[in-house]
């Protein structure tokens, strides 16, 4: 708990540009089991509304901490340390002036994402009919939860479009404290929550466009933003969740597609703009050869096992038989087929082994004839339990992965001594 009682000072709703500023009279604190410095006024915004808190540093005389987090407390801000403060200094810290100093690259984006999420929000209730019931601005990544299971892409770009020309436009972004009167007369898009600050409800104004309760810290001016893009959608406990960047994380995600298309296009020899028909012919292609693959693979299997039960005794003799045979370069779908096509005579057993070339482990396929008595799903576990492998499958076939250098042979001794059993 803090040895301060009295609510912060938040020296950030004064001026949201300002980073640096001083303090007397710190004292420690905890939260949450970490240490804490605690300061009648800061700048340092604690993590509430959706918004993460600052990070910076205090300079305590001539030492100098990281601030790895902000949080608040029953009105009381905790700056969150990094590492517990040496005993000398934590001494004297009463009596200390304390320099601090916010980190402006987060502060900045923080400002530009916040404000990016009220315009959207309204944009968003203009434009598609789409109210936001929350919204979180992380570290890599911000997202609207939209009360409704889904938008049409055209209520999406028309939502996009007027967020960017308020953008653009420039406008002035202002905050307030307006009386009780004042406030119910408000268009407010959302209403605020019961709590309030002792100076009543904030209001964070974009001139012309939204009026919205917040005690975040905000641009002063749309055109601070830069740019807003909805990145992706999904859905989310029945709502809509949308996914979006502001100014330079806006930027480097655009920068980061226009590579990967680059990349791709000079991969497929042609233009960012063609890739569209490029791939299309490129899955023609593939589609072709995976048709012509299947058909020399069933045709391989046909021809290998017309050899192999050429070579097996007489109809007349009753099985089993146990037919092993190692397909080192063979894939699963052709051990299948292999497989498939051996067991067309009922009395044969096929364990068919093959290579996963990802883990290098053997990969075995197990068939029975419609005569054979072995259960292939539990044959399969057993001998995976007592060789360290993993498979299983059904009675009539299974599959399983050995490690490296397991005998073909001794599987092949053990189906032997099943169907003996």
């Amino acid at each position: 708990m803090s040895t301060l009682v009295t609510p912060t000072e938040k020296l950030y709703w004064l001026d949201v540009h300002a980073l640096a500023f001083e303090a007397h009279g710190a004292a420690l604190g905890m939260h949450a089991g970490k240490a804490s410095v605690l300061l009648p006024r800061t700048l340092f915004y604690p993590e509430g509304g959706g918004q993460l808190g600052d990070v910076g540093t205090l300079a305590i005389g001539e030492h100098r901490v990281t601030i790895a987090d902000t949080q608040v407390e029953d009105g009381v801000i905790h700056h969150v340390l990094a590492a517990p403060l040496p005993e000398a200094v934590a001494s004297r810290l009463a009596g200390e002036t304390v320099h601090g100093m916010v980190d402006e690259a987060r502060r900045r984006d923080h400002m530009v994402q916040h404000t990016a999420q009220h315009a959207l929000s309204r944009a968003l209730a203009d434009a598609a009919r789409a109210d936001t019931v929350s919204a979180r601005l992380g570290l890599s990544s911000c997202t609207i939860d939209i009360g409704k299971p889904g938008i049409a892409d055209a209520d999406l770009h028309r939502a996009e479009d007027l967020v960017n020309a308020v953008v653009m436009s420039d406008v002035a972004v202002a905050t307030s404290f307006p009386s009780p009167d004042e406030l119910a007369l408000l268009a407010l898009r959302k209403q605020p929550h019961a709590e309030k600050s002792a100076a009543g409800v904030r209001v964070v104004s974009i001139e012309g466009f939204d009026l919205s309760p917040c005690g975040g810290t905000h641009c002063t001016r749309t055109g601070q933003i830069g740019q807003v893009r909805i990145v992706a959608t999904e859905k989310y406990k029945g709502m809509l969740r949308l996914t979006f960047h502001a100014g330079r994380r806006a930027l480097a995600d655009a920068r980061a597609g226009h590579d990967l298309l680059a990349s791709l296009a000079r991969d497929l020899t042609c233009g960012p703009q063609d890739l569209g028909t490029a791939v299309a012919k490129l899955r023609a292609e593939i589609k072709a050869l995976r048709s012509r693959s299947e058909a020399a693979r069933s045709e391989l299997a046909e021809l290998i096992a017309a050899r192999v039960r050429s070579e097996l005794p007489a109809a007349s003799e009753p099985g089993p038989h146990v037919v092993a045979l190692a397909r080192t370069l063979d894939d699963l779908p052709a051990l299948r087929a292999l497989a498939s096509e051996l067991t067309k005579d009922a009395r044969v057993v096929a364990l068919l082994e093959g290579s996963d070339d990802a883990s290098g482990e053997v990969a075995l396929v197990v068939q029975r004839g419609a005569e054979a008595k072995l259960d292939c799903g539990a044959f399969v576990m057993a001998q995976a339990r007592e060789r360290g492998g993993r498979g299983g499958g059904r009675p009539e076939r299974a599959e399983g992965r050995f490690p490296r250098g397991t005998s073909l042979e001794a599987l092949a001794a053990a189906a032997r001594a099943a169907i003996a059993g």
